[in-house]
């Protein structure tokens, strides 16, 4: 539902999963992205917070979290949240996507892109988001993106049909 842009229909269905099983991190995570796509920044915050706690602090719930928190003009905090990946990435694999997400969350397009480069040669799973994840989409008109997207394999970049 969230991929389809669907955030209400996304919200419900994490809520369900959460009702399953409170302590369902993915559950908790989706919640905040929904939220936060239907502009309710505090309580995406406050679910991203949940998550965290019983993801034992996975990375993709901290970038997302920063990530809020830098679309949000918390700054500082976003900037802490990217140091603590940093510091987290000295002693154990910490995606490059996650480091990109943050970078977008601050503006910061050109590290931001550096990062999506260090993630493609990592082959990073999380790449296959950049097709559907609206947090993207203000980069999806520039060049380098498309680029990237036809690298990946996603779909074939714009240009001549190849010869027969």
């Amino acid at each position: 539902a969230f991929q389809a842009r669907d955030y209400r229909g996304a919200l419900k269905q994490a809520r369900q999963a959460i009702v399953l099983d409170p302590e369902f991190w993915i559950g908790h995570m989706m919640r905040g992205q929904a939220l936060e796509q239907l502009g309710e920044h505090e309580s995406a915050l406050e679910a991203l917070t949940i998550a965290s706690r019983f993801s034992g602090q996975n990375s993709k719930v901290l970038s997302l979290r920063a990530y809020i928190l830098a679309k949000t003009g918390r700054t500082d905090e976003a900037r802490a949240m990217l140091r603590t990946l940093e510091t987290i990435s000295r002693a154990k694999y910490v995606p490059p996507y996650a480091m990109a997400l943050i970078n977008v969350g601050l503006g910061q397009r050109e590290s931001a892109y550096t990062w999506l480069e260090r993630a493609y040669d990592a082959r990073d799973v999380h790449l296959i988001y950049l097709t559907v994840d609206p947090k993207w989409d203000s980069y999806r008109a520039d060049p380098r993106f498309e680029a990237l997207i036809a690298r990946c394999g996603f779909r074939r970049a714009a240009g001549p049909a190849p010869s027969q």
